[in-house]
């Protein structure tokens, strides 16, 4: 049901976003007091991602979805921020296989600042590409 309800948003986006013009972008939204990030893997307005992940400060929880059954998974980049400049946090890779999720719990300091990115990736070793851009999100 998450899934579905997750692909009835995506395909809501693209709608909105070809009524109005626009591409499809990361956003944030508030809910009981915590944020919810997203961002997805389609960059320069493809309309259709090849993958998303939603950040959930509250909790520190990652979802990563493999959005497209294009037989490529899915990558996640997350770094923080410290005094000098964001620095790589974690890479994971997703190769559950098209409408499938993947969640990565973490334990991040408070208040701290961190981005993240999707981008498809052909295996768990393989090269990345159409990478979205990054998200900023506070823990």
């Amino acid at each position: 049901m998450r899934t579905s309800m997750k692909r009835a948003a995506v395909i809501a986006g693209a709608t909105l976003a070809l009524a109005s013009g626009t591409a499809l972008s990361a956003t944030s939204a508030q809910a009981s007091g915590y944020d919810i990030y997203s961002a997805d893997a389609a960059p320069g307005g493809y309309l259709w991602p090849q993958g998303s992940a939603y950040f959930f400060s509250y909790g520190d929880k990652f979802e990563l979805s493999d959005d497209v059954a294009d037989g490529d998974g899915v990558a996640l980049r997350i770094d923080f921020y410290s005094s000098t400049g964001y620095y790589r946090y974690d890479n994971r890779y997703f190769g559950g296989g098209a409408g499938e999720t993947a969640t990565y719990n973490y334990d991040f300091a408070e208040k701290r600042k961190i981005r993240f990115s999707v981008c498809a990736q052909n295996g768990s070793g393989g090269t990345r590409y159409n990478c979205g851009s990054w998200t900023y999100a506070t823990a």
